[in-house]
């Protein structure tokens, strides 16, 4: 599952403000430049104390504001990070595709350059979630547990599908990609602002000083439109093959006693194109590749959350802070 995949309109592509948004002017609660080498700088923040320390990983056009109902619960129960992924928030961008093995790559040298102490708890998000797991394959020593938030997932795709279906969703998927094309131009062109966004993002009302630079700056600049874009670009599959299902693909591996719990949101599906038939097998297949998932590890564990959408984090807030607390608790025996 991806965030806003087919496009839905210019709320698509804004989280909601946080907490933090809305009751601090600090600028250091948003912005922790960390330098990772390559001349390049990966935003992390991190607040709590105690380990393991639980690194968050946003969905799909997703940013730590996200994490805004989870973030101060665990964080007084350990130390959690937060942080923006190349040319998102306050990130420098990639030199190359967002791909999911560099992005679990980048996150390998943030951790370091930034001396958190491993091995870290992962909580993931939707797209973050299989970035999360394909970190925890690459990375095993790296990971004390992992949370997966209604997560993606290698081969979420494999369903039948009508030709109808087939064709409404790659249309949907080329105006998606046209729109991120035509954002990251006006933003390159210094076109986008809080009085003209172009339909291209909308900014939250009574956000702070220092909230509204952070969303602002992402907003308005080229490398965040052409992360998103590069991100889809390689989690859809075409004809059939996906590069970040490839790369998981070739990667996976038994996860052995991991503590880890898999959260699916029990109201998925229910808009965007498609027929019933094409919903019914996707929730299925849905269902069944989070069961998938949990089994990598014997201590693994996929819970449904039946009043929960995919922002189960937003949702049910109390069900991901309950997860990231038993896999904290498990980590830390």
């Amino acid at each position: 599952m991806m965030r806003w995949i087919w496009g839905v309109g210019a709320a698509a592509l804004l989280g909601l403000a946080s907490w933090a948004l809305l009751h601090t002017d600090d600028a250091a609660a948003f912005r922790h430049p960390v330098a990772i080498g390559g001349g390049r700088h990966l935003n992390m923040v991190c607040t709590g104390t105690g380990a393991p320390t639980v690194v968050f990983l946003q969905g799909h056009t997703g940013d730590i504001t996200d994490w805004r109902k989870v973030r101060e619960p665990v964080a007084a129960i350990t130390r959690t990070c937060v942080y923006d992924r190349a040319g998102m928030g306050y990130s420098d961008p990639s030199p190359g595709p967002m791909t999911a093995q560099n992005i679990a790559d980048d996150l390998h040298a943030l951790l370091r350059a930034a001396k958190i102490q491993t091995p870290v708890v992962l909580a993931g998000h939707s797209m973050g979630g299989l970035f999360a797991t394909l970190y925890a394959d690459e990375y095993p020593k790296d990971v004390a547990g992992l949370v997966l938030v209604d997560p993606s997932f290698d081969g979420q795709y494999d369903y039948a599908v009508r030709e109808e279906d087939q064709k409404s969703m790659a249309q949907a998927y080329a105006k998606r990609l046209a729109r991120l094309d035509s954002c990251a131009k006006l933003a390159g062109e210094g076109k986008l602002s809080a009085n003209d966004t172009h339909d291209c993002f909308r900014v939250p009302p009574g956000l702070t000083r220092a909230g509204n630079a952070y969303v602002m700056q992402q907003f308005t600049r080229a490398p965040y439109y052409l992360g998103v874009r590069s991100e889809l670009e390689n989690y859809i599959p075409v004809e059939g093959r996906s590069v970040d299902g490839d790369q998981e693909r070739k990667a996976r591996r038994n996860f052995g006693d991991l503590p880890m719990v898999v959260l699916t949101g029990g109201q998925n599906f229910d808009n965007g194109p498609g027929s019933a038939e094409i919903k019914t097998a996707m929730k299925t297949l849905w269902k069944r590749g989070h069961d998938a998932l949990a089994r990598r590890s014997v201590r693994g564990e996929n819970i449904v959350l039946a009043d929960s959408g995919h922002w189960v984090q937003l949702d049910r807030s109390d069900a991901v802070v309950d997860a990231i607390r038993k896999v904290v608790s498990q980590a830390r025996k």
